[in-house]
Order: C-alpha cells, then sequence, then structure tokens
C-alpha cells in the first residue's frame, strides 16, 4: 500500500487561495443579507410612520411649543415665602397637595389591587402552568388548550378588560383587581410553564422509581428547581402589576387613577402633577423594595458557587472523619 506523500508548498497556497475566495464570498454574501434587512426594516419604519400619521401635526403652534405651553399650566406657582404655610395660603406646597389624604386612600386601594391580583393570579398561573407544561402533561390536546388560554388572557388589552369588568360590576376596584387577575394568569402562566419545561426530569424518574405519586414527584423533584424563577418572575409581575392597578384607574377601575382622571376632566393640571408626582414615588419605593426582596430570596434559595463548594467540602470533611476515626 503507497504511502501518503505529505503535500507541497504550492498545494498548500492553493488551498489557502480558495479558503480565502471562499471566505470573502460567505462575508459578501452575509453583508449583502444584512443590508436587506435593514433595507426592509427601515421601509416598514416609514410605512408605519406615515400610516400612523406621527409627522403630520394638527397642532397650530407646532408640537414644541404645546408641549412647552402644557408643562408650563402643571407646574404650580409656589411662593418661597409661604412655601410650608397652610392650605389657605396661596403658593404653599399644602395648597399644592390640597387633596393629600384623599389620594393616599386612593394609593392604598391601588396597591392592595395590584397585590391581590399577583397573589391570586400567580396561584392560578401555578397550577395551569402543571398542565401547560410539555414535560409533565403527556396530554397534547390538553397541553395546547392550556397555552391557547394563556395567550387569550395575555392578548386581550388591560384597558378593554377593565372597561369591560368596570361595565359589569360597577366602577371601582373589583374590576381593577380582576383585571390584573387574568392579566397576571396569562403572562406568569406562560413564563411558568417554560420554566417547568426546563427543569431536568432525572429527580421526577427517581421519585417516580420509589413509588411517589405525582404530588411528590411535583413538590420534590420540580419545584426545588424551579423556585428561585418563580419567585423572580411573580416579584416582577407585582412591580408591574403596581403601574398597571394606577392606569387602569382611569377608566374607572378603582384606585388613584380615578383621582388623576378626574383631574384631567376639570383641567387642572397642577393636580395632575401632584398626583402623578405621587404616583412615580409610591411607585419607585415599593420597586426598590421589591426589587432588595427578590435579590434577598434568589441569593438565599441560590448560594453562590463559592459558598456552596465550601459547604460541600465541610459535608465531605465531617462525612470522612468517622472513616479516620475507624
Amino acid at each position: 500500500m503507497a504511502a501518503d506523500h505529505p503535500r507541497t508548498a504550492p498545494e498548500h497556497r492553493d488551498d489557502l487561495v480558495v479558503f480565502e475566495q471562499e471566505w470573502h464570498r460567505r462575508s459578501r454574501q452575509s453583508r449583502l443579507v444584512s443590508l436587506g434587512w435593514i433595507v426592509l426594516a427601515s421601509l416598514v419604519l416609514l410605512l408605519s410612520f406615515e400610516l400612523s400619521e406621527a409627522g403630520r401635526s394638527s397642532v397650530d403652534a407646532g408640537w414644541t411649543a404645546r408641549i412647552a405651553s402644557f408643562a408650563d399650566q402643571m407646574i404650580p406657582d409656589l411662593q418661597l415665602q409661604n412655601l410650608f404655610g397652610g392650605r389657605g395660603d396661596a403658593g404653599s406646597l399644602a395648597s399644592w397637595f390640597y387633596d393629600l389624604p384623599v389620594w393616599l386612600v386612593a394609593m392604598r386601594e391601588t396597591i392592595a389591587m395590584a397585590f391581590v391580583g399577583s397573589v391570586i393570579g400567580g396561584i392560578f398561573a401555578l397550577l395551569l402552568s402543571f398542565y401547560g407544561a410539555r414535560n409533565l402533561n403527556k396530554n397534547r390536546f390538553g397541553v395546547q388548550f392550556v397555552r391557547r388560554s394563556l395567550d387569550l388572557a395575555r392578548t386581550i388589552p388591560d384597558v378593554i378588560m377593565a372597561l369591560i369588568f368596570a361595565a359589569a360590576f360597577n366602577l371601582g376596584p373589583v374590576a381593577g383587581t380582576l383585571t390584573l387577575i387574568i392579566s397576571t394568569v396569562g403572562s406568569l402562566g406562560k413564563l411558568f410553564s417554560e420554566s417547568l419545561e426546563n427543569a431536568e426530569m432525572r429527580q421526577v424518574d427517581s421519585i417516580a422509581a420509589l413509588g411517589g405519586n405525582w404530588f411528590l414527584q411535583i413538590r420534590y423533584g420540580v419545584i426545588p428547581q424551579i423556585l428561585p424563577q418563580l419567585l423572580s418572575y411573580w416579584l416582577l409581575r407585582l412591580e408591574i402589576n403596581l403601574s398597571a392597578a394606577a392606569a387602569l384607574g382611569i377608566v374607572g377601575a378603582g384606585g388613584i387613577g380615578m383621582e388623576l382622571q378626574r383631574a384631567i376632566s376639570f383641567t387642572q393640571f397642577d393636580t395632575y402633577l401632584a398626583i402623578l408626582l405621587l404616583i412615580i414615588g409610591y411607585i419607585v419605593v415599593l420597586d426598590m423594595l421589591s426589587e432588595a426582596l427578590r435579590h434577598r430570596l434568589i441569593g438565599r434559595l441560590n448560594p453562590p458557587r463559592k459558598q456552596r463548594s465550601n459547604a460541600n467540602g465541610a459535608a465531605a470533611a465531617a462525612g470522612s472523619a468517622p472513616a479516620v476515626a475507624q
């Protein structure tokens, strides 16, 4: 059998030339494809801009002057000498936030709506997610039915849903709470089911081999794996619901949004700004608390790798101590 002859320098140069030509060809092809997508996206953007009439100003004074005039109306006429005076003193903070006790009660109602919607919606989402995960539910029809139901709950805009519930249950927090529950079920149900599908099934199979029922398989085989993700998604949804609850009140679904709508209806622009600042302050503080709680829970459930390795090493040393003693 003839031995393979080593390749000569000219042959290597030919291979390099062929490789370089192929690389340049593919690079040009990739650039042309990228350029085509950029051009297509630009055309779609221009067409959308034209169809939405975003560039056609119907305001006589122009957008810039109108925004400046609106901002000037929103800024209250505060006076330094009366800044910390009473409600009857013109130019004081108390006269600007003249209805603060009522606004605080409405803000408390908004927070309660967001919390109830997040808790009840999260519970229903978790229950439905077990039937929407393909690795836990072998019935394909059942999986598709749950997934499409979650899509339906997630597709309906919150404002439209709040208007429907407001017409059915009258104006108030009931409509807003039901809206937040359904929207939370739709969003968290999808996230929870996808997290369940990413869980390792070896633990579940081991528990099943030992005779564990379905509940024990889920409780000890699945939940410990994805609990940090579930808590993170739930707390994030709570932050979203805080903002959504304030917005839903504008359509009569209860909370601080109803006070905001009242200020808009009576063109009380300085009151509008006061309520808006109150909403922003509440949401920022609650978001910071929720974020700190989320990081604390996730850090406790998922300790750093170095900490886990030290704990494993300590456990291994403790386990080997009796053997050495023997």
